[in-house]
């Protein structure tokens, strides 16, 4: 009775495991699975999505400038073979070794993602992926060219996400950034 007893409890432990790790939580997880690369992938934000390609742009740029003028250059790739990630995901992608194109923004085959889980701070009804969708579908973001996402911050007192972005390609001379305000509303499933 006693061994029939342990097979049940262990069953049991086992089920509840199983349903607890079987849920669509994509975050964290490798979306394309290759072999595992030590080198470090391509990290950003997913900004926009054509079929099965997206665009990731890298927030920590590269500056050009010379004699003591500023001149961010902001890495940004269009990743193909690349189903999974939401418009404002944050990735790391690793490509498949194949030679990429280099107009700006650059082009290649992604070989594995990674997909961060996205933060939803207390209070809030939204994620940060969902806040940034917000604001890249807003009026003032869907003017931005290639939008990379500077800060994400959560008001809680006054229920609303505040979305700091700037166009990597805009020929200003400071690349005026702007933020976008995205109410905390519950998202329509």
């Amino acid at each position: 009775m006693t061994n029939l007893r342990r097979v049940l409890i262990l069953l049991s432990i086992l089920i509840v495991c199983l349903t607890g790790c079987s849920g669509s939580n994509e975050c964290n997880s490798v979306q394309t699975q290759a072999n595992a690369s030590s080198e470090k992938g391509f990290t950003g934000y997913v900004v926009e999505r054509k079929d099965d390609s997206i665009l990731v742009v890298d927030p920590a740029y590269q500056d050009h400038g010379s004699n003591g003028e500023e001149s961010r250059y902001y890495p940004a790739k269009w990743f193909s073979n690349a189903p999974g990630p939401q418009i404002g995901s944050y990735v790391e992608v690793w490509t498949d070794g194949r030679p990429e194109n280099q107009p700006y923004p650059g082009q290649a085959r992604a070989d594995k993602i990674a997909v961060s889980c996205p933060d939803t701070p207390d209070g809030a009804h939204l994620s940060e992926a969902d806040a940034i969708r917000g604001g890249l579908y807003s009026p003032d973001g869907a003017k931005v060219r290639v939008p990379v996402i500077e800060d994400v911050q959560f008001d809680h007192d006054a229920g609303a996400w505040t979305i700091r972005m700037r166009d990597a390609m805009s020929t200003t001379e400071n690349q005026d950034e702007m933020d976008i305000s995205v109410e905390d509303v519950e998202p329509v499933e």
